[in-house]
């Protein structure tokens, strides 16, 4: 009975998430203006009620929540036009232009209720049968900001492929070495046969940088765009990234150009907000591992040997956590999110080396912060703060209280961060990024705009990127939840403050 009744359950989720139209489903959830798009998630609410819900010994009952709508901007909103029929033929993968889905729904949980968490109605992803772009009238720009990340090139080759292959475009552009080759850099045409090999190497064949965005630079990057007919931008980077994408967005509303703006989240740090986890993390982590082995036989054949490993993590060490979930070697991991004494690390260190002989350390770049108090070294092109380096303090403090000790210890210091992110994806990133390319064009060949697309609760679906920027939504490591006690019972590590 209770099997019969999850199934329900399931199926009820589904009836009542796709019900509710994307068009009255909240209806005036979007305060418009000439110069701006602005979201009031207040007015973005509906009730849903969901019945024979298992209770546990008391039966059944009624649930009621209020999920946030999670409205996607459409090009049709400020510039109505005829739709297009699909150029596909496979009918049976097609989303409903309304189609919804929701987060997973938690009963029952006392842990669920103390987090207060938000439900939220997300517009699913995926090709749809009207389209708001005439295929052979789509000029397309493509273009990587920030730094490296495993399978950038497997998105760029996804979203050439999608775009020539299934909807027969017009023309694809790359744009060359971040934003600022919109402007002053040459374009260089992608056809699907100069795409053909890109996933088999790391990095981005069209180049990456920080800074020119258009914040700056909006009045350059648009006559750019209006200029060559582009109407479809695909934007790949981070947070900074995210934002001038919805800035060109946004005006080119106030234009009333009809030009979709979208993205495809890359950080290797994975903290972005709302997403299952980010392209390039599961590589990045392998390749981590890998770096950790090396690491734990150069400790292992040394006299009292420590080695320390510095990750990427600059916020949060969701890198280095299951970099040492992973290896099962790890003795201390040390993140931005758990503050630790230099004096307690050196001492469990010597604690380490009297049990083992040995003692490996893997820190993320952002650990330690509070050690650098006072420390400012300015911000990178992208504004974001530069950080003093963890990896170099931790082995020179760490030489000198061992010999202040007078304990014989030899320290090696490894920092594979150029490494790690300039490999090719790995079999599951790949597949992973194949799909978020593919899944960003069926969205932007439908008229939505200002989006971002990632799996949440492994359905592919389409985020607003104000809600995916917005800082009060930043991800980071809960040092309360079971991912980072499982670390904890691995490494054996104490709390180190």
């Amino acid at each position: 009975l209770v099997k019969d009744m999850v199934s329900l359950t399931r199926s009820l989720v589904v009836l009542f998430a796709v019900s509710l139209p994307l068009s009255a489903a909240n209806e005036g959830s979007i305060s418009r203006s000439p110069s701006r798009l602005m979201r009031d998630p207040s007015c973005c609410k509906s009730q849903l009620k969901i019945g024979g819900l298992f209770k546990g010994k008391d039966g059944f009952e009624e649930h009621a929540i209020n999920p946030i709508f999670m409205k996607i901007d459409h090009i049709d909103e400020w510039l109505p036009c005829d739709k297009y029929e699909t150029p596909l033929t496979w009918r049976g993968a097609m989303v409903g232009q309304d189609e919804t889905v929701l987060d997973v729904l938690y009963l029952n949980s006392p842990r669920a209720s103390q987090k207060n968490l938000l439900y939220r109605q997300w517009v699913r992803a995926g090709p749809r049968d009207l389209l708001y772009f005439k295929p052979k009238e789509v000029v397309a720009a493509i273009v990587t900001c920030g730094g490296l990340c495993p399978g950038l090139n497997n998105v760029i080759k996804a979203i050439v492929d999608t775009l020539l292959k299934t909807y027969d475009v017009k023309k694809v552009w790359g744009i060359q070495f971040g934003y600022k080759g919109f402007y002053s850099l040459p374009w260089i045409d992608l056809d699907c046969k100069a795409v053909e090999n890109i996933h088999k190497r790391g990095g981005t064949v069209l180049g990456s940088s920080r800074g020119g965005g258009p914040k700056e630079n909006m009045d350059k990057i648009m006559q750019a765009l209006t200029s060559n007919g582009v109407n479809q931008v695909y934007v790949i980077g981070g947070d900074g990234t995210h934002r001038g994408a919805n800035l060109i967005s946004q005006e080119a509303a106030r234009r009333e150009y009809p030009m979709s703006v979208c993205g495809v989240p890359k950080t290797i740090d994975n903290d972005v907000a709302f997403i299952d986890k980010s392209f390039g993390f599961d590589s990045a982590v392998a390749e981590a591992c890998k770096v950790i082995n090396c690491a734990r036989i150069e400790a292992d054949d040394s006299h009292n040997g420590i080695a320390i490993v510095k990750l990427m993590g600059r916020e949060c060490g969701f890198v280095a956590m299951y970099a040492a979930l992973a290896s099962n070697d790890v003795d201390i991991c040390l993140i931005p999110e758990a503050p630790f004494s230099m004096d307690k690390l050196c001492e469990y260190t010597t604690e380490v080396l009297n049990k083992r002989g040995h003692c490996l350390i893997v820190v993320a770049e952002g650990a330690g912060s509070h050690q650098f108090e006072g420390i400012d070294l300015g911000v990178d092109a992208s504004g974001n703060k530069r950080l003093p380096d963890i990896g170099t303090y931790l082995r020179d403090e760490m030489k000198a209280w061992f010999k202040a000790k007078d304990f014989p210890a030899e320290v090696r210091y490894l920092d594979p961060s150029y490494q790690i992110r300039s490999i090719a994806a790995n079999p599951s990133d790949s597949v992973y990024c194949s799909t978020l390319g593919s899944t960003v064009v069926h969205g932007a060949m439908a008229g939505f705009t200002g989006f971002s697309c990632g799996q949440v609760n492994h359905r592919y679906v389409y985020i607003p990127i104000e809600e995916m920027c917005d800082p009060s939504n930043k991800v980071r490591v809960d040092t309360k939840s079971r991912a980072y006690n499982r670390m904890i019972r691995c490494t054996g590590q104490p709390n180190l403050l």
